[in-house]
């Protein structure tokens, strides 16, 4: 992990071989440390899909941070082109306004196997736990599990390494409230979106597997990308959201999810509730969970 600076969140942009790079320095363990401090009540907010929609981007992200939350988790893919420094300088001189802790889940535009270096850029980016690609954190009494659904030779799938980490991590968790994050949705819509088929629902098994585990660890919810609308559904007694309208072009009606959002998630005690909100500032949804409810293991069921 790199040294880091005295201010909780910088952007800081500089040169290196000749090109601009931004830089996120979150002085990283001392605000995870502050966050698993956290007595009662707090709240997050999740973007996803913030790439090529920078008038948009700055709009939502005035929005959020209007409602105070205590961090913001990007589903991911915040550039167009994989390992492009110019994009990333641009993302972060966007993302200035953001004063909380700002985690970031990494998406197929963001680091590619295909597109060389596109991973070390990344990393160098990112001022994250962990490998960085995948890691978690606590915030109160809720856990925080940001995935790599895009790994070298393990795309659209969470298995090997990443998978024996994940179970170990849930299984061992004491938490009230656990939260999972990744690009690519477990499952997605026929005749929805661009990518029915090609998430984690191009490999079932695998994808149900995981969704298995997920409900053996009793997680409340799993926020995910890459479809640019938002979607709700609850799988196995687990809230799957799509939150992909942080930017991106919306390629769905307005009335089947299309418009750009961002997701606010408060965490009080047992209770979570969350709101889905446009770019104009309207709610557009909102959802409830409580511990008490039943995560019940047997057929799948959506």
């Amino acid at each position: 992990m790199r040294n880091i600076s005295l201010s909780a969140t910088i952007l800081l942009i500089f040169a290196l071989a000749g090109n601009a790079v931004a830089v996120q320095d979150q002085q990283i363990a001392k605000e995870v440390a502050r966050l698993e401090k956290i007595q009662g009540k707090f709240s997050f907010i999740v973007i996803g899909d913030t790439r090529s929609g920078d008038d948009i981007y700055r709009k939502i992200i005035a929005l959020a941070m209007e409602r105070k939350p205590d961090f913001i988790v990007n589903a991911g893919d915040m550039i167009t082109k994989p390992g492009n420094k110019k994009q990333w300088a641009n993302f972060w001189a966007l993302s200035k306004p953001i004063t909380v802790p700002y985690f970031l889940t990494v998406g197929n535009h963001d680091a590619y196997h295909k597109a060389p270096l596109s991973e070390k850029t990344y990393k160098e980016q990112v001022d994250l736990p962990g490998n960085e690609l995948y890691y978690s954190f606590v915030a109160g009494n809720s856990l925080f599990v940001v995935l790599d659904s895009y790994l070298d030779d393990h795309e659209r799938r969470i298995n090997g390494e990443q998978l024996t980490w994940l179970e170990g991590l849930l299984l061992n968790s004491d938490r009230k409230h656990k939260f999972v994050f990744l690009h690519h949705p477990l499952y997605t819509e026929p005749g929805k979106g661009y990518h029915f088929g090609d998430c984690l629902d191009k490999y079932p098994k695998d994808r149900d597997r995981l969704e298995a585990l997920f409900v053996k660890a009793k997680v409340d919810a799993v926020f995910a990308g890459h479809e640019h609308f938002y979607h709700r559904e609850t799988v196995d007694g687990i809230v799957h959201i799509i939150t992909g309208g942080g930017g991106a072009p919306i390629y769905v009606k307005d009335e089947d999810g299309g418009f750009h959002h961002f997701v606010q998630v408060t965490v009080d005690g047992d209770t979570v509730n969350a709101e889905v909100v446009d770019v104009s500032g309207k709610v557009r949804d909102s959802f409830s969970l409580r511990i008490s409810e039943s995560h019940a293991p047997g057929p799948h069921s959506r």
